[in-house]
């Protein structure tokens, strides 16, 4: 009986070791090609502010570089409203980055780094539905600032939402109890060969610390988003209109996006749309008013999430050379402008 149980405790610490080691060499695998984002962004307004006033904010997420051309996934909320990208790879190497395409829908991105160390390899997306409930999976990104921290879990739930008004998408998310904080955000996920299995996302916290239900963009609909060909970052930060909502803000043709913010330097940008400077609460949604209101683009009027979703995938698919048109209020006049594809 003696011998009995020291074989099994022998058996029990041999397999932890196994374990432990094995989780070692994954984060010495691929550490080196999760990144830290250093990013400035077009603050929010803050709490009882009236007028806004363009200011930045500084904050911190993660991400996970893929290919060796300087292609990294990160998660939209992350850098959507971004002016500034710093790129930091895990040996102290740091450089600039610029938005791909932002899906907010999903709460993906995709982001170009300007350059890449050419001792880090990328990482692998994993194939698709190739994880189950219960696996161990290792996350890695710098919550609270802490650079390159490392914490294991499991693969606890999947999660498939609705599909996306206008598109074939069906968004999954991974549930997980592997630690996720802020700064974590846009961070991998692996599986224990080492494969991105998913994009951190979000959270459910009454404390805003981890209690065990952390959320990630499957892997499954990050290739899918990738397959899209989603397009180019647009700049335009908008609030779609209801119709109730349209009338309210006596926006006659009853249809649009009301335009919060334009990223400097973006196609909006170029274009000369404005944003929003009237900071208001519409239930408990925070909205800026005073910005041009959207009507169409390409002659395809912005109605419902639907019409926006296949407006976005028009960007895609437009060509050089081809003339697009976008219709728009300001200040309640209508106007148009036209955007010389190059």
């Amino acid at each position: 009986m003696n011998r009995l149980l020291l074989l099994l405790l022998v058996i029990l610490f041999s397999s932890s070791v196994c374990a432990e080691n094995s989780i070692q060499k994954l984060f010495k695998k691929v550490n080196p090609a999760v990144v830290e984002l250093h990013v400035k962004s077009l603050a929010d307004p803050q709490v009882g502010q009236v007028t806004y006033k363009k200011q930045t904010a500084e904050s911190l997420g993660s991400g996970a570089l893929i290919s060796k051309e300087g292609r990294i996934l990160t998660a939209a909320h992350v850098i959507d409203k971004a002016t500034a990208i710093e790129i930091e790879y895990a040996d102290g190497t740091k450089t600039s980055g610029h938005v791909v395409w932002i899906e907010p829908l999903i709460d993906l991105a995709m982001i170009q780094a300007g350059s890449v160390p050419s001792h880090i390899k990328p990482i692998k997306l994993a194939k698709k539905d190739s994880y189950e409930v219960g696996e161990q999976v290792v996350i890695i990104g710098a919550p609270f600032g802490v650079s390159h921290s490392l914490s294991v879990g499991y693969l606890s739930g999947i999660r498939d939402g609705k599909e996306i008004p206008g598109s074939t998408l069906i968004p999954r998310l991974l549930q997980t109890d592997a630690s996720i904080n802020v700064g974590n955000s846009g961070g991998p996920m692996f599986n224990l060969k080492g494969e991105i299995i998913g994009i951190v996302s979000h959270i459910l916290s009454k404390s805003g610390g981890s209690n065990g239900l952390g959320f990630v963009v499957s892997v499954d609909t990050v290739q899918q988003v990738i397959d899209s060909d989603p397009g180019t970052f647009s700049g335009f930060i908008p609030f779609l209109l209801t119709k109730e909502k349209a009338l309210a803000l006596n926006n006659s043709a009853g249809h649009g996006m009301l335009i919060q913010h334009v990223i400097p330097g973006t196609l909006a940008d170029k274009l000369g749309f404005k944003g929003g400077y009237i900071s208001v609460v519409i239930g408990h949604t925070p909205v800026l008013l005073g910005g041009d209101i959207l009507l169409s683009v390409g002659g395809n009027k912005i109605t419902d999430l639907a019409s926006a979703v296949k407006i976005k995938q028009h960007f895609s698919q437009v060509k050089k050379g081809d003339k697009v048109s976008f219709e728009f209020l300001r200040n309640g006049e209508l106007k148009e402008v036209f955007w010389l594809v190059d």
